[in-house]
């Protein structure tokens, strides 16, 4: 008797401890280490500027392939003073930027070395600048990283430059998660809500994302809504837009699509760069009149397909939840059973 009642409270304290194993798995749910760019480029040590600079309209082209995407934004940026400004701006090189609301929008920022940019149709210098103070500044509004990649702006009062920025990131390493759900997806993220740092609001932001490497849309999981996208059959291509507009988290664009490729080596494609970034220009020189579109299902960046394990933590917290019950029944039925025992011994004797 003893002995059953040592297995049954040893069963209990096991129960508790892969239950709370568990729990401490838990992530939040939304997705974690996309592939994709932060979207203000203002430089932390110019913050001064913040406010004065908008950015007026903005059109991003991507291309979504196998692993990894390629981007070329065309930016179109407004002194709104009456003063000449000079100042630099920059993007981080590396590191992790986490933004979104209910879901989480983690993005790493680890694969700007084929980034290029120019300022009214000139290539500029890129400085290599490293600013380990800012992660250690709570009062900095966007503490990316040490690193960046910097090149100096100079605008006359009122002058409007169009600023053109290339850059490849890997799209191969996120997740998708919810609850203990997990989805390893290639993920794209552009996180708009960054750019609430230059004065709103932004006119006109357009949007092309083109399907590449035989990617279809049943291969998308999902992209965000509230940018109004159709879809072009013959190009394989979405087209949204955003209009005046002041970005907050629910403005940024995700995209889940296409299972993780095991066997992929980022650094090979990065050697294809030249031929990638023609690709991208054929995309921005697309006539875009009349091409016919239609809508179409956009499905959920954020949705995971269940599975056992992410299932098994309910069911223990269920069966935890009615542990006194079954431990009461099973006391119960031992007590029974060693009681009509001890009654048959009486009558055999």
């Amino acid at each position: 008797m003893k002995n059953v009642f040592f297995k049954i409270a040893l069963n209990i304290v096991l129960i508790f401890f892969i239950s709370n194993k568990l729990y401490s798995n838990a992530a939040q749910p939304g997705v974690w280490n996309a592939g994709g760019t932060v979207f203000t480029m203002l430089h932390p040590e110019d913050s001064l500027s913040f406010k004065k600079v908008q950015m007026q309209q903005e059109k991003i082209y991507i291309q979504l392939y196998k692993g990894f995407a390629v981007v070329k934004g065309i930016y179109w940026f407004r002194n709104t003073t009456k003063d000449r400004s000079q100042f630099k701006m920059g993007y981080p090189v590396n590191g992790i930027y986490a933004g979104g609301e209910t879901n989480l929008n983690q993005v790493s920022i680890d694969s700007l070395n084929e980034f290029k940019i120019k300022a009214n149709s000139k290539w500029l210098p890129l400085l290599k600048q490293s600013y380990p103070e800012l992660n250690n500044n709570n009062k900095n509004p966007i503490p990316f990283s040490d690193n960046w990649k910097v090149w100096e702006m100079t605008f006359q009062p009122n002058e409007i430059q169009i600023v053109e920025v290339y850059f490849i990131v890997n799209t191969n390493n996120a997740q998708v998660r919810k609850g203990y759900n997990v989805d390893n997806k290639n993920t794209f993220i552009y996180l708009l809500e960054s750019g609430s740092v230059w004065q709103s609001p932004i006119e006109n932001a357009a949007f092309y994302v083109q399907l590449m490497d035989g990617l279809l849309p049943t291969d998308i999981n999902g992209i965000s809504t509230g940018f109004n996208f159709k879809y072009s059959e013959k190009h394989k291509l979405y087209i949204g837009e955003k209009l005046n507009f002041s970005p907050t988290p629910k403005d940024n664009l995700v995209i889940s699509y296409h299972n993780k490729e095991d066997e992929f080596l980022f650094n090979k494609i990065l050697s294809n760069r030249n031929d990638l970034y023609l690709s991208i220009n054929s995309l921005e020189t697309l006539p875009k009149n009349g091409i016919l579109l239609k809508k179409i299902d956009l499905g959920n960046p954020y949705a995971v397909k269940p599975n056992f394990s992410g299932f098994l933590p309910i069911l223990l917290t269920y069966f935890v939840m009615y542990l006194p019950g079954i431990i009461i029944a099973i006391l119960l039925i031992i007590f029974i059973r060693y009681m009509l025992k001890r009654r048959k011994l009486k009558i055999n004797s």
